[in-house]
């Protein structure tokens, strides 16, 4: 299985205002590759909020000559189509990645995605919060929080470790272990991932 994980960072509110995107490709459980790059958002998102500024460290300075989401995209769709992506907070990365194609009337691709986020609360609910800064030094894995590879980099890590952690083949295997439903994007629409109801004797509802 071919796991996509993905992490943006986005200058204001807007979701079209994707500034940096940072994907970490796994080939079943085996780093493949990574691409980190800068995005230059459409004119009309308006001004990057400082607010953003302070947690990602990206200026529209920094920007000005980056590639727009459309190029970015080209590098990495073959990769993307039918793939599995994880998202640390997928709900956020998710509906950027929807709007950014939306806009560039990109069609949207065929995959399912777990967020790790989720992953986490089931097979460690025992740490402090969930957020991607806790898991990982909970974890080992080395961060620098909100660059968009590292983050990115981190998500895929934490999906690993559950893998292990649950003696789970896949992600899959996983989310029946948890009791997880994994969420879809396509252009049928979008379904989220979320953690299965608890029926009247405590087992997870399929």
């Amino acid at each position: 299985m071919r796991y996509i994980a993905l992490d943006f960072e986005t200058g204001n509110a807007s979701r079209l205002s994707a500034c940096a995107l940072g994907v970490s490709i796994f080939e079943d459980q085996t780093p493949a590759g990574e691409l980190v790059t800068l995005i230059k958002p459409p004119a009309q998102v308006g001004k990057f909020h400082w607010g953003n500024v302070r947690v990602n460290h990206i200026k529209e300075s920094m920007v000005v000559d980056a590639p727009t989401f459309d190029l970015v995209w080209r590098e990495i769709t073959d990769q993307v189509d039918g793939s599995m992506l994880v998202c640390h907070n997928a709900m956020f990365d998710t509906a950027v990645l929807c709007a950014c194609l939306a806009h560039y009337h990109i069609p949207v691709p065929d995959c399912r995605y777990v967020c790790t986020v989720k992953v986490a609360q089931r097979v460690w609910p025992e740490l402090a919060n969930h957020k991607l800064d806790t898991v990982a030094g909970a974890l080992g894995i080395a961060l620098n929080h909100h660059e968009a590879g590292s983050d990115a980099r981190a998500a895929g890590l934490i999906l690993q470790a559950a893998l292990r952690e649950t003696g789970s083949v896949d992600a899959d295997d996983l989310a029946c272990r948890i009791g997880m439903r994994l969420g879809r994007i396509s252009c049928m629409g979008t379904v989220p991932c979320s953690i299965a109801k608890a029926t009247r004797d405590g087992k997870a509802a399929r």
